[in-house]
């Protein structure tokens, strides 16, 4: 050993002085430095951890969440279907209420209408009657050539009328 110590120039009291000093610094190295950083770490380590865990729990929630919101849908999506056949199954019904009404409206129109025509037909006809009784007289009046009463008049046309009855 005594060859290696006159070899590499070693000096046994300064070696024990940086063994010594060594000591130290690696206390307060460990004491101040390692051990403060080995907390912070295991905080930090911790601290992902429990982030991860709460990323797995919210991925789980929004899975949960997404299938809750198909389940949603899929329901809406009845419900919808549903009131669009109501509303159809209603509207036909009010297009048929609205048909019979208008057929009604139309009847009532229908019956009116007849009613006018015969009305109108019948002043025509008492209208003709009268103009054909002018006629008659101006024609009697034109074949006598004198002038009967009133009285007489009427009565030789009504009886004329009531013949061709």
């Amino acid at each position: 050993m005594d060859s290696l110590i006159s070899i590499f120039h070693i000096d046994v009291k300064i070696l024990l002085a940086q063994i010594v000093n060594f000591g130290i610094v690696f206390f307060v190295l460990y004491k101040f430095a390692f051990k403060p950083l080995a907390k912070v770490m295991q905080e930090r380590t911790n601290k992902i951890e429990k982030s991860l865990e709460e990323a797995k729990e919210i991925e789980e929630k929004l899975s949960l969440t997404e299938q809750e919101r198909k389940e949603i849908l899929a329901q809406a999506k009845k419900d919808a279907l549903a009131i669009v056949e109501e509303a159809n199954k209603n509207a036909e019904t009010n297009r048929q209420k609205t048909v019979e009404k208008t057929k009604e409206e139309i009847v009532l129109v229908i019956k009116a209408e007849k009613e006018k025509i015969k009305k109108e037909h019948d002043e025509t006809f008492v209208e003709l009657k009268k103009e054909m009784v002018d006629l008659v007289m101006l024609a009697v009046e034109k074949i006598i050539k004198e002038k009967l009463d009133s009285a007489k008049d009427k009565e030789l046309i009504q009886s004329a009328l009531n013949q061709k009855d």
